[in-house]
């Protein structure tokens, strides 16, 4: 009786362990805006198909509805941040957010991120201009190409 008192303590610590984790997972990205998804994203999302699909009556759209739930997508990053980070660094994540730095990382990263992909953008813009340029001058990129040099194909007879 003892032996299967013990195992349910201990599968019952590794629950709520477990849903503790999950919480402070849920907490830190509503901290971080690292995934700003909530309910309002599903239903702009089934809102996005009965536009697109106007035709379709609302009375075939409300068993589609009740499928289509956000928080099993939720609950699937909840458990990739939970295989990534273990409790104690999930804990001091959310030291890090709640700190007035923190609070200025999570303020900033989206401008950072519009900074990042232009600035990327442009560097690739300007590679490609230099790469181009390189090959035309060298005279690789002539329209039509010119013709390679290297055997002749053989002669039909």
């Amino acid at each position: 009786m003892k032996k299967v008192f013990c195992i349910a303590m201990i599968g019952f610590g590794v629950f709520s362990y477990s849903q503790a984790k999950q919480d402070k997972v849920k907490e830190l990205l509503s901290l971080s805006g690292a995934f700003p998804v909530t309910k309002q994203a599903e239903k702009n999302l089934i809102a996005n198909y009965k536009k697109k699909y106007n035709t379709v009556p609302d009375s075939a759209w409300e068993p589609i509805e009740m499928k289509v739930n956000i928080d099993d997508l939720i609950n699937e990053v909840v458990g990739i941040y939970g295989n990534k980070f273990t409790e104690k660094e999930i804990d001091q994540l959310l030291i890090f957010y709640k700190s007035d730095f923190g609070k200025k990382v999570i303020q900033n990263t989206p401008s950072i991120m519009t900074e990042i992909q232009t600035a990327t953008s442009n560097w690739a813009q300007k590679v490609t201009e230099t790469i181009d340029g390189d090959l035309e001058k060298m005279g690789y990129l002539q329209s039509p190409p010119p013709m390679e040099s290297g055997p002749e194909p053989p002669m039909r007879k």
